[in-house]
C-alpha cells in the first residue's frame, strides 16, 4: 500500500514538473518575443502620444504668454497716457501744484 501511495506522488511530482518545463519552453521560446514586440510597440505609440501632448501644451502656453503680454502691454501703455493726462489737468485745475 504505501508502495502505491509512493507512486502515485512521484508520478503526479513528475507529471507537475514535465508540464511547467513544458510551459516555460514554450514561453520561453514563442511568447516571450512577441509580448516584448508588443510592448515595444505599445511603448512606441505611447512615446508619440506623450511627445504630441507636450508639443501641443507648450504652443497653447506660448499663445498664451504672448496674449497676456499684449494685454500687460496695452495696459501699461494706456495707463502711462492717462497718467499724463491727469497730471496735466491737475497743472490747468488744481493752480499748478504737480500729482503727489
Amino acid at each position: 500500500m504505501l508502495t502505491q501511495v509512493f507512486v502515485i506522488v512521484l508520478t503526479s511530482l513528475l507529471t507537475s514538473v514535465l508540464t511547467l518545463t513544458a510551459a516555460w519552453f514554450v514561453f520561453d521560446r514563442y511568447l516571450k518575443t512577441r509580448m516584448w514586440e508588443e510592448v515595444d510597440v505599445k511603448a512606441d505609440e505611447l512615446g508619440l502620444l506623450l511627445k504630441q501632448r507636450v508639443s501641443e501644451g507648450v504652443r497653447e502656453g506660448m499663445s498664451n504668454g504672448l496674449a497676456d503680454l499684449r494685454e500687460k502691454a496695452t495696459r501699461t501703455a494706456t495707463r502711462g497716457g492717462i497718467d499724463m493726462l491727469e497730471e496735466s489737468l491737475n497743472l490747468w485745475f488744481r493752480g499748478g501744484r504737480p500729482k503727489d
